[in-house]
């Protein structure tokens, strides 16, 4: 009489199974996990343009790495959005500032013009 292979189980040809390696982060075979995007280029322009939003943003965006090959994604993920909020919050507010920069340059600049121009047609009466 021949042994027939239960419907759930595989027929045994002489082998002992193989284990599946079990990959810790996911990783397919032979593929290592993308990293997360660490948002340095944000907070490069953010410390270059206002730098006291550009030094947190900097900070978390050199964490995001370590973090990440640590096993530690979700707190990978939680520092790359930190540092892409710290670095466009620092673009934000330094663009704003500079923009309010050089309207006030300009209104100085045609105000002295006027007071010279005002100047110069009251001394030429």
């Amino acid at each position: 009489m021949s042994e027939q292979p239960e419907p759930d189980q595989a027929p045994q040809q002489g082998h002992p199974p193989v284990p599946v390696p079990v990959h810790p982060y996911g990783a397919q075979f032979g593929v290592a996990p993308m990293p997360l995007n660490n948002n340095l280029g944000w907070a490069i322009a953010s410390l270059l343009i206002c730098w006291p939003f550009g030094i947190p943003s900097l900070i978390k965006a050199l964490q995001v790495s370590s973090l990440w090959y640590q096993g530690q994604a979700d707190r990978a993920q939680l520092a790359a959005d930190e540092a892409k909020k710290w670095g466009k919050i620092g673009v934000i507010v330094g663009a704003c500032a500079y923009g309010g920069m050089v309207l006030l340059f300009v209104a100085y600049f045609v105000f002295l013009f006027a007071i010279i121009g005002a100047g110069i047609s009251a001394t030429v009466r």
